[in-house]
């Protein structure tokens, strides 16, 4: 994965200006000491922002989500972040196929299928770049009542607090990530918080084995 990053930056001319965000199915995991490995071969100063696929992310922590959703990275706009999950669907149609073939049969069919695919993707790139535009357009037209709804109900106090912590959390994430952690809701009063049960409250049978999944989904 190193050497694939390194020759992509290499290949496609990222300056340090542009900055580079990187999805990758395990970011949270791969980025912790990127910087150590590969930060010599990399174009001076140029800043990593490290993302995991709208598709992956949600069978993550729950931490990853705040952390590494492209939703909440400044920059990144609407984007799923995957490319060869949305080539499934149309690739089910060679599938009966793929599986009779050869290892090597089923390689090069698969190989010729994906090119085409990047051949059709590069053809159809203004279109493509226009639909969507089109369609944030729209999007942002639907928005703007719900948020302006939200604004007038939340008060003006409440929203100078949260835009500062917000854009806060947004400066401080590439130094790190945890900072993102004020999206997540905070419930200390909950009843399935058993790690630290308030005097005299009965722990349930659901409630421990709540708290057992929790711990073990955290140590992972």
């Amino acid at each position: 994965m190193d050497f694939g990053l390194l020759r992509a930056v290499i290949s496609t001319g990222v300056t340090r200006e542009q900055g580079l965000l990187f999805i990758y199915d395990i970011a949270c995991q791969y980025m912790v000491h990127l910087q150590e490995r590969i930060s010599t071969s990399l174009p001076f100063g140029l800043d990593i922002e490290g993302a995991i696929g709208l598709f992956h992310v949600h069978a993550h922590k729950d931490q990853c989500f705040y952390r590494y959703a492209t939703s909440f990275i400044p920059g990144a706009g609407i984007v799923a972040g995957e490319i060869l999950e949305s080539l499934w669907s149309s690739l089910n149609s060679i599938s009966p196929t793929a599986r009779t073939a050869t290892l090597a049969h089923r390689a090069e069919m698969l190989d010729d299928h994906a090119t085409d695919s990047n051949h059709k993707k590069c053809l159809g790139m203004v279109s493509s770049l226009c639909r969507s535009y089109r369609l944030a357009a729209d999007m942002l037209d639907h928005a703007k009542p719900y948020y302006q709804n939200l604004t007038v109900q939340a008060g003006k106090t409440a929203i100078e607090k949260w835009s500062s912590d917000i854009k806060a959390a947004e400066r401080n994430r590439k130094y790190d990530v945890t900072a993102m952690d004020i999206y997540a809701a905070k419930l200390p009063n909950s009843h399935l918080d058993t790690r630290h049960p308030e005097p005299g409250r009965p722990t349930t049978p659901l409630a421990s084995w709540m708290e057992l999944s929790l711990t073990v989904e955290e140590k992972q």
